[in-house]
Parts: structure tokens; sequence; C-alpha cells
């Protein structure tokens, strides 16, 4: 028969000791969570309390007989003494989650896990598994701040999205799988709620936006748009842009210029009234509407590149050709690629144009068809006009209507 030999040697049975902390009414966590002197036996663990109880010898001795591997007594925060030949072993020796029993009883089962939910965090991130599904973690806390997300069925947990869709929760795991209802709803910026059946909520939105920060450097990205970087930071200073929706804010920029956020890039878009105002410094201003916080700042004009300008967009403004004799009228702008207008300089004369009817010349925006001997203008009903930029190779092509309305 087995012998408690090393057990007996520390000083198990010696009431001198100070007693052991409270029996567990949750699943053991650490190795700190298991008292001092304690003795785990197999998947039990004996305090000393318990062990010390001379009605108790019997269940232990049993314990002892039953046990296929070793036993090990903790003796302090730094490991734990080996039984069979009383050396000092490390806290890794013994397997915390393998302990299901204190002083004889389940540990789980003692006191419902439910009743001890008094927070829900949920991770804002969600990671893309599929054409319209997507992951997140969660985590449920009792009083203390303790996971016990592990102790919680999926059934007591009830889960919706700001979008429409379904969440089904796995506690092994700490991970929620979000089905939604439309693919294109995945690309939205969402808001996580969990709720358990006694009412405890969590909620991947921030409580409340303590503050903003622009950045107030703006990059022109058309000819009459640049992009500027935002952020929304909670009282904790976390970076939470990604989890507060564009229709909780509103932009405005002291020039009347329109301004649309996008959370999910930290980005807002200002499109500017004209290309002057663009060359001009502007304040802007964000406000949450829950709680009226506002930030402002001066941003700065886009700056100049650096690239060599070149022809970007050929467009034929015109949509009808204005005939005079045998001549047809019409006008065209032409765009860099920073969204400047470069008609009247050396890259638009370069740009040439053509068409089904005549001769084309183009100057100062505007184009002089001349007809062919033979066309008669005022019997046509359209004419199609190409424009091409030999640098750049970009083209254009339009169908205009032909007006006898004589050219002004």
């Amino acid at each position: 028969m087995k012998k408690f030999k090393s057990v007996m040697m520390m000083g198990f049975v010696l009431l001198t000791v100070t007693l052991s902390k409270p029996v567990m009414a949750m699943e053991l966590s650490s190795f700190t969570d298991v008292p001092d002197f304690a003795v785990v036996i197999g998947d039990s663990m004996y305090t000393l309390e318990y062990a010390n109880d001379l009605k108790n010898v019997s269940l232990i001795n049993d314990a002892v007989v039953k046990n296929k591997g070793d036993i090990f007594i903790k003796t302090d925060d730094s490991g734990w003494i080996k039984n069979s030949n009383s050396t000092q072993v490390n806290k890794d020796s013994v397997n915390i989650s393998t302990i299901k029993y204190n002083n004889g009883q389940a540990i789980v089962a003692s006191v419902p896990a439910t009743s001890n939910v008094t927070k829900i965090q949920i991770d804002p991130t969600i990671t893309k598994t599929g054409t319209n599904t997507a992951t997140f973690t969660y985590k449920i806390l009792d009083q203390n701040g303790l996971d016990i997300t592990k102790t919680i069925p999926a059934s007591d947990i009830y889960g919706s999205v700001s979008v429409g869709s379904t969440i089904v929760v796995d506690p092994t795991t700490g991970i929620g799988t979000i089905t939604f209802n439309s693919s294109a709803d995945i690309s939205k910026s969402i808001i996580i709620t969990l709720v358990n059946k006694t009412g405890v909520t969590g909620t991947s939105a921030p409580s409340k936006i303590a503050g903003f920060s622009i950045n107030p450097i703006t990059r022109k990205t058309g000819m009459y748009t640049a992009t500027f970087e935002y952020e929304v930071f909670n009282s904790a200073n976390e970076d939470i842009t990604k989890t507060v929706p564009a229709s909780q804010l509103t932009a405005t920029s002291a020039d009347k210029s329109s301004i649309v956020l996008d959370p999910l890039t930290s980005t807002g878009t200002i499109t500017y009234n004209t290309t002057s105002n663009m060359g001009t410094s502007i304040n802007i201003t964000l406000k949450d509407l829950l709680t009226g916080i506002t930030a402002s700042s001066v941003m700065v004009a886009p700056v100049v590149k650096t690239d060599a300008s070149k022809v970007d967009k050929i467009i034929v403004t015109s949509t009808i050709l204005a005939v005079s004799g045998n001549n047809g009228y019409a006008s065209f702008t032409i765009y860099d690629q920073y969204g400047n207008d470069v008609t009247n300089t050396s890259l638009g004369n370069n740009v040439t144009f053509q068409s089904n009817i005549g001769q084309v010349q183009n100057k100062n925006g505007l184009l002089t068809i001349t007809a062919n001997a033979g066309i008669d203008l005022s019997t046509i009903r359209s004419v199609v006009i190409t424009g091409f930029d030999l640098i750049s190779k970009v083209t254009t092509s339009a169908t205009l209507t032909v007006s006898t309305q004589v050219k002004s």
C-alpha cells in the first residue's frame, strides 16, 4: 500500500500552520489559486485545515490508494514538494486544470457560474473569415475581475450587431462568429452587443468619447478633394476610431466644404467648393453627437507633389456641337494627375483631337471642327470627337448632338 511518507515528514498533520484559503467556488485558473500546504492527489485537492481533521483521514487514504501518479504538496509560491522522493519541483509540475475537486466537493458545481457574471468585454476588431462571415473575441468576468468565459454556456448569451446578422459564441475559445445578412455589411463599421441571461451587457462601442486627434496635414486626391487622418480616443487614451460609426460624428469646415469620415481607415475626405479653396488653409471641426465633445484644427493646404505633371484626364465638356457655317464648336478641359487644369499649358497643347466629319483644332479650351468637303453640318445629327495624349496615352471620346444655332 502506498504510504503518505513525505507528507507526514512535512508535518502535514500539524495544527500550528496558518489556515488555508477559502474553498474555491469555480475552476482553478492558476498556481496561485492553490492554498499553501495544500495536497494534490490525482484530480483532488485537500487544504491543510481539511486534512488536519481526523474525520477525513479515511477519505484521503482512499484517494492515495486509488491515485496512479505522484502526490504533490504546495510549500509556498515557489513550487511543490514531490511526495515520492521529497524533492522540490517547479510550479508547472502539476497541471492545475486537472484539479476538479476541493476537499471532496466539485469545484465548479458549488455556485452557479452565471450568478457571478459582472462584466462582458468585446474586442471591436473583427476578422473576415468568409464572404459574409467574421469573428471577434470576447471575455466574461466575475465580480473579482477573473475570466470565467469558459464557464458560461453559449445558451446564456444573446448577441446582436448594428447591421443585420446573427452571432454564435464559443465559450471554449472566447470567439464569436458573425454571419452577416449581406456581404456588403461586412465592410461597414459595426457595433457588437452581447447580453448575459442575467442582464449583464457588453458592447464593442465605446461608452464615452473622451476626445479627438486631427492630423492637420492634407493630401490632395483629386481636382477638388483631399484627405486627412483623425483619431477618436476614450478616457484610457485608447484608439477607438474604428468602433465609432461615422453617423455618431459631425465634421464641418469654415469654408462650407463637405467632409466625409471613414472610421475603418481613420480618414476624412474634404470636397472643396472651388479649386482656389484647396490652396488655402481651412479650419475643420469634429463633434461627437452623444457627448457634445468637439475638436478643431487648421488644415494645411495639400502639399504640392514633386512628380512631373502629366495629362490625366481629357474631358469634352460640351454635349452639343454649335454650328456656324461649315464650322462646329465645342469646349474641353484637360487635367493633370493632381487635379490641376492644364488646358492652356504646353501639356494641353500637346493633346490632339479628331472627328469623323472633319479636321479639329484646339486652342484655349475651344475645339473648332472644319467639315470635310461635301459635308453639310446642317444635315448631320451628331458627331464623334476623340482626344489623345501621346505621352500619357490618355484618351477620351464624346458624341455631340449637332445644333444649327449660330455660335455667338
